[in-house]
């Protein structure tokens, strides 16, 4: 951890929110109709998604208040459940789950890119790998220069969301959709099961705002500015996304929505004419950009936290004294992220592993119940309200959706399963040559 604290609380609103603002709201919204054909419906559960993140949210800020380091999830989990535990975490996340985020995003921004400018689909790959170099080494610069290009980015991304809505609501334009309140009155359970099933597309768009608590060690103030980023971005991106979808139901029926997959190219087309599709293609660029940048830059300092308890990934450690960036930790999260987008095989890893996110997502709410218990760990900054139903709310609606993942994909996770616990003979094997290392040389 570096010793000075150069990020300010807003900084790390930015970069929540340059992550959670991906390229889900420009199309998941087609998904969600799928399995809801109500206007009223589709905003209940995307404001439904937003409340279950900010639940979210009040239990990491409890829990960086009471460890106000860098590593995030990593360090909740080792605290409360052992080292084993927040080593298989970081295992997932820094060989699959992120590094394979920002393989199919780069990717993503390399079809864009190549679109936008009418360049050769041969030069995707060669885009995709281009952009996460040019990031990583921004990164390298250090914390202070990587925050900047992040607020930028995270500036931009949330001004053309804004720009959308207020011309959309500008026009006179009659809705497409019908919103009648009575949809609300008497939901029957096929409905309620369908909100259920529309919400793991929705709370998939709005994952990421969380992702500061990884820099909570380079923040000033942690236990009070990483708690108001993390309440603070589940707030703007609700309202962002719930008035991003109520424009799509005012411009595009429902029905037809289920049948749009690139929805938001369809909404900007109607808006701003021929040029509509220039624009989304630009859109997704820049969302691509802030998104890749804001996961090598958590990663990096996720892998770092990892390498100070684990001697296989010891080299990892290596840290600029002048600005405390961890250069070895950004340069394997970029070179593995290009491994992956040259290989392609992260899509499948990335389908393997959903399960495992939400067990771990539950086991952090579980860790506040485990860390209240302990008397000498009650003495944090924040304290949570609604304390204990809110965590368990947390929880149980983890493992819901975990369980719906298996039942929807239970080959793709059981491999996962494989996959997350092949870390363990690595775990133990080093932690076997660490105790065999104090028996040749005794303090």
């Amino acid at each position: 951890m570096s010793d000075r604290k150069i990020l300010g609380k807003w900084d790390s609103v930015a970069i929540s929110i340059g992550i959670v603002l991906g390229v889900g709201i420009f199309r998941v919204p087609s998904e969600v109709a799928n399995h809801l054909s109500s206007g009223v419906w589709i905003i209940f559960a995307w404001v439904v998604g937003g409340i279950f993140s900010f639940f979210g949210a009040l239990c990491y800020a409890e829990l960086v208040s009471l460890f106000p380091k860098s590593g995030g999830d990593y360090v909740y989990l080792r605290e409360a459940y052992g080292k084993v535990v927040g080593f298989l975490f970081a295992w997932s996340e820094l060989l699959i789950t992120r590094t394979g985020s920002v393989a199919a995003i780069a990717l993503m921004f390399g079809e864009y890119l190549c679109a936008l400018f009418s360049l050769d689909k041969v030069l995707i790959k060669p885009a995709a790998l281009l952009v996460i170099v040019l990031l990583t080494l921004s990164n390298l610069t250090g914390l202070k220069q990587s925050s900047r290009v992040q607020n930028v980015l995270t500036v931009t991304k949330v001004s053309a969301l804004i720009l959308i809505i207020v011309a959309g609501a500008l026009s006179a334009k009659a809705p497409a959709t019908s919103f009648v309140m009575s949809d609300l009155s008497h939901p029957s359970y096929s409905v309620l099961m369908s909100v259920c099933l529309a919400l793991v597309p929705i709370l998939w768009t709005y994952g990421g705002w969380r992702d500061n608590v990884f820099l909570a060690g380079e923040t000033k103030d942690a236990e009070k500015s990483v708690p108001f980023a993390l309440l603070m971005t589940c707030v703007i991106i609700t309202v962002i996304y719930s008035a991003m979808n109520l424009m799509y139901l005012w411009y595009i029926p429902a029905d037809t929505m289920k049948t749009t997959p690139l929805i938001a190219a369809k909404l900007l087309e109607i808006v701003f004419g021929e040029a509509g599709a220039k624009l989304f293609e630009g859109l997704i660029v820049i969302y691509g950009l802030g998104v890749i940048n804001g996961l090598l830059l958590t990663g990096g300092f996720l892998a770092r936290a990892m390498s100070e308890d684990n001697p296989l990934f010891k080299y990892l450690e290596k840290t600029d004294e002048r600005t405390g960036t961890p250069l070895r930790a950004l340069i394997f999260n970029g070179i593995w992220s290009c491994v992956l987008v040259g290989t392609g095989t992260f899509e499948m890893l990335l389908y393997f592993t959903g399960l495992w996110v939400w067990i771990f997502f539950a086991m952090v709410a579980i860790a506040i119940i485990i860390f209240r218990t302990k008397k000498h760990m009650v003495e944090q900054r924040f304290h949570m309200p609604g304390y204990p139903v809110i965590p368990l709310i947390v929880a149980v609606v983890s493992l819901a959706l975990a369980w719906s993942t298996f039942n929807y994909l239970p080959t793709e996770s059981m491999w996962g399963t494989v996959i997350v616990l092949a870390g363990l003979p690595f775990f133990y094997f080093q932690k076997k040559n660490k105790d065999f290392a104090k028996l040749e040389h005794p303090p």
